[in-house]
């Protein structure tokens, strides 16, 4: 818990640098609550209050960009969105102007259709909506941390910094000095395995650590390597040992996560 708050003080001492504090407060505020709940298995809560979260970042950046915010009841996020396209492009930045909006408008959108486009007989909207959205908020906050310190943090620095609030997205899993456990009774090895290059992607885990991993977790040496050899086709090899799940894995690793959940 020491962590997360002091990742969190960190990101949002970054962000009142460019942006207004009740609004970054807020943000941040929501952006915790949607993770929090993410974690949980509330989807729907998650996606309401990503949306929360959506709205405190339109008046950030609307604020920042001179723009004049209507009272609450005549609020509208759409409106802001379409002003802050319209910034002149030579004084504003396009994270300002377009990129940031852009993917609010898809964030809020499921936030305010969650659900409704889809057949609940065929899939769980809201869990597949709450994926998608949490990954896109904590996108929009590496954004604007990124933005906030003007060119001093790589894209990746920043998305590291958010990453450390998002250590908890996967209950069954933790990471101690960056030695990853599994807490799961009774799962297979290369499903293990999964689980733990899921949790690291997007980067790269070098086949050799992930064996240590596995031996960590319980498996004999032996099995740790065929589990290893047996999920090849969930994982791209850079040429030098470290493997990065690919999309199949993903959706491999999603599974084992819904049916742990169920």
């Amino acid at each position: 818990m020491v962590k997360a708050t002091t990742q969190r003080d960190q990101i949002s001492n970054m962000l009142q640098q460019a942006f207004l504090r009740k609004y970054v407060d807020a943000a941040m505020r929501h952006y915790a609550d949607s993770v929090k709940k993410f974690e949980h298995s509330e989807w729907e809560a998650c996606i309401l209050k990503a949306g929360k979260f959506i709205e405190a970042v339109i008046k950030a950046l609307s604020s920042h960009a001179g723009l004049t915010l209507p009272k609450p009841r005549q609020f509208k996020v759409n409106k802001l969105i379409i002003e802050l396209g319209q910034l002149d492009k030579n004084k504003f930045d396009d994270a300002i102007r377009l990129l940031i909006p852009r993917l609010c408008t898809f964030v809020y959108d499921i936030a305010s259709n969650r659900g409704s486009r889809h057949d609940p007989a065929e899939i769980d909207p809201n869990k597949m909506d709450a994926i998608v959205v949490v990954q896109d908020i904590s996108w929009i906050l590496a954004e604007m941390t990124r933005f906030s310190q003007k060119g001093s943090l790589k894209p990746d620095e920043a998305s590291d910094i958010v990453d450390a609030l998002m250590d908890k997205k996967y209950p069954h899993l933790e990471d101690i000095d960056g030695r990853l456990y599994v807490n799961i009774d009774g799962l297979s090895a290369p499903k293990t395995a999964l689980l733990l290059l899921d949790y690291r992607y997007p980067k790269r885990l070098a086949r050799d650590e992930l064996v240590l991993a596995l031996n960590r977790n319980g498996f004999k040496n032996q099995n740790a390597t065929t589990a290893v050899s047996r999920i090849q086709k969930f994982v791209d090899d850079d040429g030098k040992g470290n493997l990065m799940l690919r999309g199949n894995g993903r959706k491999e690793a999603a599974q084992i996560h819904a049916n742990l959940q169920n």
